[in-house]
């Protein structure tokens, strides 16, 4: 039967492509050199240097017959590096105390209360959101409807702003968002949030494979700046990352799972409501939990029996496509498990050889004629293995005494009987646990008995599974039963009145390492040689070097990936860090640092940045401050953008004019007009269809599948992958949203409300004036603003709404000058 051969030519290696940059080539790549420590380079103009920074970025200007910009007058710093720091704009205060302090070290000061400000977490975090491609909600709409809230992940964006605020270093911020579980001795309860960045991906129709490239990308180009997951299906088209390298990342995520029980970061009892929520939240996991004990008993006892149709249909049909995506499938009691269909192929292609203990016979069977001599001339080969078997009294020999036994009495009649009649030895010898079963001579013990236990019930047979998969295995009702109580425990959380205890959404080892094989051009299907879990070699100079055997390795990758030795975090970390506060980054790119990316605009800077960043303990607080308080960071506005050097990009003359995010445009709204809460933590709400809503934007609810308009609009990040960087767009809804949105009218109310108490109306305005814009008012403006609302301007008509005096806050809500950085 030609079929049968399909057993046979499976694949095993395959030649792929070489990588577009070998490992030597990449030592001279810059991103993979060492990280070194340059000398400050002397500059002519050295009083406009404040800090370090300065005299890389003035050094190359003045090479080219430039200079800074004049310093920007006090107001204008202070606003750049509120916002920069915390998202939000100084108070007038503020702005007059600092013009009123002329000491040396007054800037310093402004820096250090703004670091210290616990809004500054919130403005960092959300920073890292983006990198962590962070959303509330899950991505199957269809099957969640309103249900598709995540209860606690919120966790992970509250981990997030406190790392920052605590200024936890970078170090220990990567080991706790990888393998936080696994440290000793364990962190505390609040550091296991961190899991999330592995958790709080898309679910990919719940397609494993496509879960854990998301984990492997989100990870290789949030923190090392390289794009592994091209080397899904062959080796990288252009850096030194080989197919391998993916699959060794590939069994670092695939040996972890996500457990039903999430463990608690807040205790019940100071929780409202705590104690009863989480007696009915115990009940509803003990629910599903009987649910998978009992299916996965009688599955596995079911499997069982049809292991001979198992090996049939695996020895007699082509690999089919529903082999490796039974997360789509709906199936019924009788319907082939796809999974274990793959799962019998691989074991029959690795075992049925001439030298197989087991299925040695079955490879002698396949190169006899199938015709009308077939059973006896397969009573002969069973027969001479039988006799073979028996020359070892061990049971130690080249043939299983009693799978020769056995199948020397009871041969197939025909080619096609011989996956089945394996089935049926296997079930038989196993009932019979060794003795004499097969005849007087054929005893079978010790590790025989063992060999055919594990191909019948252990991890080794081709129809057994892990209790985690029970859902791929499961029958429509009961897959749908076990949906619904899936769901349920969600639904408890999210739905609850008051906010249940916070839970940590993790990630647990599982019992045995996943043993990663390369899939030849990415298809699960095709499993071929079998590669170590390791990081990418381009970062060991192309030596490999296995993670321990014991577990999946995620602790060594986070040291790794944290190592001083390893020359892409810090760099990676600190272009990030200043692409925040200067708009642009000295690497163009800053989640790809390989050989499709331009090289640093100051490659000396970049360098002397991480390794201070580094030698700092890889704390963030002190390399903002080097950033914010240099003369670069102090310069006037360009509004050109900065300036592009003679080999391109920005050349930091001038600092450039920039619309502000989301964030701090509705934050600087809320502030502005007296309304901001600042309370912090908990739940999401929301913040783009309630108008009414005062809590800071970073507390709003991100859905993943139905992004509002609002946040569209203004640029945020998608949620759906790791974002390098926002695009900062100029487009009509920006408009519209600050005329007739009710948020930006909700607001402009407010702030009208403020400042009616104030008699004389000139001095109204210059109190609008310094609540929003932090300065005094210009005669001129005064006078404009009294003829407007005295009636000059329009007419009672064509404000709708709005009085006069709320429309003229409106006026300065969304003025340039609000809503744009200089």
């Amino acid at each position: 039967m030609a079929a049968l051969c399909w057993v046979s030519t499976m694949p095993g290696t395959e030649a792929w492509g070489r990588p577009g940059q070998s490992f030597e080539e990449a030592r001279d790549h810059w991103a993979f050199q060492p990280i070194r420590r340059p000398a400050l380079p002397e500059v002519r103009d050295a009083d406009r240097v404040r800090t370090p920074v300065d005299r890389f970025l003035l050094a190359r200007l003045e090479a080219e017959g430039r200079g800074f910009e004049a310093p920007a007058e006090a107001r204008t710093w202070l606003r750049r590096v509120t916002y920069g720091l915390i998202g939000l704009p100084p108070t007038f205060e503020d702005v007059e105390a600092l013009e009123r302090d002329d000491s040396a070290l007054a800037r310093e000061r402004v820096v250090d209360r703004l670091l210290a400000d616990p809004r500054y977490g919130e403005r960092w975090g959300r920073h890292w959101l983006d990198v962590a491609r962070y959303a509330d909600t899950k991505d199957l709409v269809l099957l969640y409807g309103r249900d598709a809230v995540r209860p606690y992940a919120y966790t992970y964006r509250d981990y997030a702003i406190r790392a920052f605020n605590e200024d936890l270093p970078l170090v220990d911020f990567v080991r706790d968002q990888l393998a936080g579980d696994l440290v000793e001795p364990p962190l505390p309860a609040w550091r296991l949030a961190g899991l999330g960045f592995l958790t709080l991906g898309r679910l990919f129709d719940n397609n494993p494979h496509d879960r854990i490239d998301d984990q492997i990308d989100t990870v290789t180009r949030g923190m090392l700046g390289l794009t592994v997951s091209c080397a899904r299906c062959h080796d990288h088209k252009y850096d030194a990352i080989l197919i391998d390298d993916y699959y060794s990342l590939y069994g670092v995520f695939a040996s972890t799972e996500q457990p039903y029980r999430l463990p608690l970061i807040e205790e019940p009892s100071l929780v409202p409501g705590g104690i009863e929520f989480e007696g009915k939240l115990a009940g509803a996991l003990a629910t599903l939990e009987e649910h998978l004990d009992v299916h996965y008993e009688r599955l596995l006892g079911v499997m069982r029996g049809r292991l001979g149709d198992y090996l049939h249909r695996a020895a007699t049909t082509r690999p089919d496509l529903t082999e490796t995506a039974q997360f789509a499938l709906s199936l019924t009691p009788d319907d082939f498990r796809p999974a274990l269909v793959l799962k019998t192929r691989r074991l029959l292609a690795e075992r049925v050889r001439p030298e197989d203990r087991v299925f040695g016979i079955w490879a002698e069977w396949n190169e006899l004629a199938d015709d009308e001599t077939f059973a006896d001339r397969a009573r002969e080969v069973a027969e001479r293995a039988l006799a073979v078997a028996l020359e070892h009294p061990s049971g130690e020999g080249p043939r299983h005494r009693g799978v020769a036994a056995w199948l020397s009495e009871n041969p197939p009649a025909s080619r096609e009987e011989v996956p089945r009649r394996h089935g049926e030895m296997l079930l038989a010898l196993d009932e019979a646990r060794g003795g004499r079963s097969c005849g007087e001579e054929a005893y079978f013990e010790g590790v025989e008995v063992q060999e055919v236990a594990l191909l019948v019930k252990g991890p080794s047979s081709p129809v057994w599974f892990p209790r985690r998969d029970t859902p791929d295995h499961l029958s429509r009702p009961e897959k749908d039963r076990y949906n619904q109580l899936v769901l349920a425990l969600d639904k408890l959380g999210a739905h609850a009145e008051q906010a249940p205890p916070a839970r940590a959404m993790v990630v647990t080892e599982l019992s045995a390492p996943y043993e990663p094989r390369v899939f030849a051009r990415g298809n699960p299907s095709r499993p071929t040689r079998a590669v170590s879990r390791s990081v990418p070699r381009v970062l060991t100079g192309g030596e490999v070097r296995p993670f321990g055997a014991g577990d999946s390795g995620r602790l060594e990758l986070a040291e790794a990936i944290g190592s001083p030795d390893n020359p892409l975090t810090a760099r990676v970390i600190v272009n990030r860090i200043w692409m925040q506060h200067f708009g642009e980054p000295l690497v163009g790119s800053p989640s790809d640092f390989g050989t499709r990316s331009d090289p640093p605009t100051h490659p000396e800077l970049l360098d002397w940045l991480a390794s201070e960043f580094m030698a700092g303990g890889w704390r963030w607080k002190p390399l903002h401050r080097l950033i914010v308080l240099s003369g670069a960071f102090a310069q006037g506005t360009a509004l050109g953008g900065g300036g592009v050097g003679e080999g391109g990009g920005p050349t930091y003359e001038g600092y450039p004019r920039r619309r502000l995010d989301l964030e701090a445009m509705r934050d600087t709204l809320l502030f502005v007009s007296g309304r901001l809460d600042p309370a912090m933590g908990g739940r999401p709400v929301d913040v783009a269809g309630d108008a009414g809503n005062r809590r800071r934007t970073v507390y709003g609810l991100v859905d993943r599948q139905n992004l509002p308009g609002l946040f569209r609009a203004f640029d945020f990040a998608t949620p759906d992958q790791c974002v390098e960087r926002r695009p900062y767009t100029t487009v009509p809804q920006q408009a519209l949203f600050a005329m007739n949105a009710p948020f930006t009218i909700e607001q402009a109310k407010a702030l009208a409300a403020a400042t009616e108490r104030i008699p004389e109306a000139g001095e109204r305005v210059g109190a609008m004036v310094r609540q929003v814009l932090g300065r005094r008012a210009q005669e001129g403006e005064i006078r404009k603003a009294l003829a407007f609302v005295e009636g000059e301007g329009d007419s009672e008509a064509e404000r709708g709404t709005l009085s006069a005096w709320e429309q003229l806050a409106q006026v300065f809500l969304i003025s340039n000058e609000a809503v744009f950085l200089d």
